[in-house]
């Protein structure tokens, strides 16, 4: 073990030594021999460095494609030579030796040693070799795919027309290329695969492009090969040459120039389908409680006494409070410091105490909810008695009023939805008009960059993320994540020269240029 802790600074690979450790731990328990799966054999520490022992693929390399860590043992290098590129069934089944293996079973781990059983390759994927696999790719998806595809050929020649490239082929060609590292990510890491720039669709299907048919066979081809000869899958792999010279320069000028383009949602309005109250909504017009209004600035609802939560309960002077101040400091006295069951016990237990509030069921929530974010429901005689509070924003706007400066406001789907129209002044001129997930030009410095709507808001304006960056909301919200979305109010995006650009399916963009 200490040979392991100074490979690092000895030159040696790190990586490969802590594999090679892990996988002698799991030959046996700590306490007794840890023996080889194919002869038992006990195999010790010094030998996993003197040149006794291989790491072996247990279904073969050549057959399945498969170089993860459930595949892989260790193993004597003279039964790794016997095994050549068969299963271990293949070549000790019904044999003597058989017995010994079977008994040293119990000491891997499941999702190992299934890997030994006389169907290993039928439960793997119900094919015989790599190559006829990578044709039947039994994946539900790309066998659909495959199977729609055939249908543009009569089969006259009878010859397989498409074929399905499995996903860790394309993996281990694009790390071998070195396309990996054209995508590095915020931080300058080179990752297997940078998953937070949607241009890593682009590099697969550069490198499923470049195989074909004669590819696929000449690597399972090579694999049996190497496997005889006892090298590993990244031999394979590091020996498979790029399509042409200067491959990867290629691509990376190519991924330069992408611009991904994001399908805005904008829903769909029937004015005609509302006249016969067949109308359909983009969205959800507004949540589920019902408010009585207070004030402007203040709705109240009526909730259960036992759905209450600590933030309802405790003394604050924003979010949510009950309306009854001299019943809230009781409860907050009463459940101070208790969450979940114990919360609701507490609260059971406070109702039932004799006393002005016995008996209590519901209680009454206060909030803060500005009029301009309601959807109001008049009586009779024109005046809102109750409200919701609206759940969706429609679209983002800007107007230049008559003194030049600009306002935003946002249109809520309700809104939308209504046949009343919204503008901050009669004289005001509409400059722009988004939606969630169209694509916009801002220019920083100087520089354009082209982004996408993730968020609107009419106090903190637009939430942009570039055009290449995916799971974007998820990584704003992630703290340990460097990436946050780029947040503009309305006068600094007029100062930036927004305005909305279109790009079609295949990349092309079409910019009108800033608003006038």
């Amino acid at each position: 073990m200490r040979r392991l802790r100074s490979a690092r600074t000895t030159g040696g690979s790190y990586t490969n030594c802590w594999d090679t450790a892990r996988l002698w731990e799991e030959l046996g328990p700590p306490i007794g021999p840890r023996c080889c799966p194919y002869s038992g054999q006990p195999i010790s520490a010094a030998m996993i460095f003197d040149g006794s022992c291989d790491i072996d693929h247990v279904l073969p390399y050549s057959r399945t494609l498969d170089d993860g860590f459930a595949n892989r043992t260790l193993c004597l290098k003279a039964f790794n030579r016997q095994k050549t590129n068969k299963t271990p069934w293949e070549v000790w089944g019904n044999t003597p030796q058989w017995e010994v293996i079977a008994a040293n079973l119990k000491n891997l781990p499941p999702n190992k040693a299934w890997r030994f059983a006389p169907d290993a390759m039928e439960r793997f994927e119900g094919e015989n070799d790599f190559t006829e696999r990578a044709l039947k790719d039994t994946q539900y998806l790309a066998r659909i795919a495959r199977t729609y595809l055939d249908a543009l050929y009569d089969g006259g020649d009878r010859r397989r027309h498409v074929y399905v490239v499995p996903g860790r082929m394309t993996e281990m060609l694009r790390r071998h290329w070195g396309l990996n590292s054209c995508l590095p990510d915020r931080d300058g890491a080179v990752k297997a695969k940078n998953r937070t720039d949607h241009r890593h669709h682009a590099i697969d299907a550069a490198v499923v492009a470049a195989i074909d048919h004669g590819l696929i066979m000449r690597i399972s081809k090579a694999a049996g090969r190497d496997e005889e000869g006892g090298k590993g899958a990244e031999d394979i792999a590091r020996s498979t040459p790029a399509p042409w010279d200067g491959f990867r320069a290629d691509i990376k000028a190519q991924l330069d120039k992408i611009i991904v383009s994001h399908r805005a949602d904008h829903g769909r309005i029937d004015r005609d389908g509302r006249k016969s109250g067949r109308d359909s909504t983009t969205g959800q017009l507004h949540n589920d409680t019902a408010y009585g209004i207070v004030d402007d600035q203040t709705v109240v609802s009526r909730t259960p006494l036992l759905s209450l939560k600590p933030g309802d309960i405790a003394l604050t002077t924003s979010g949510k409070n009950i309306r009854d101040a001299q019943l809230q400091k009781l409860l907050f006295l009463a459940t101070k410091g208790k969450e979940g069951k114990t919360l609701e016990a507490a609260l059971q237990e406070f109702a039932a105490q004799p006393g002005p509030y016995q008996g209590i069921r519901h209680v009454r929530l206060i909030e803060s909810l500005q009029s301009s974010a309601r959807v109001a429901i008049p009586d009779a005689a024109g005046v809102p008695f109750k409200a919701y509070k609206s759940d969706s924003n429609y679209c983002y706007e800007i107007w230049r009023m008559p003194d030049g400066k600009p306002k935003a406001q946002v249109i809520t789907t309700f809104e939308a939805h209504t046949d009343s129209t919204r503008r901050p002044h009669p004289a005001a001129k509409r400059l722009l008009r988004v939606f969630k997930r169209d694509m916009v030009i801002v220019e920083r410095d100087g520089v354009p960059m082209v982004c996408y709507v993730q968020k609107l808001d009419v106090a903190n304006g637009l939430y942009l993320a570039p055009h290449t960056e995916a799971n974007a909301d998820a990584r704003n919200r992630d703290k340990t994540d460097s990436f946050r979305f780029l947040q503009m109010a309305a006068g600094t995006l007029i100062k930036a020269k927004i305005r909305r650009v279109y790009v079609d399916e295949i990349g092309r963009l079409r910019d009108p240029g800033p608003a006038r």
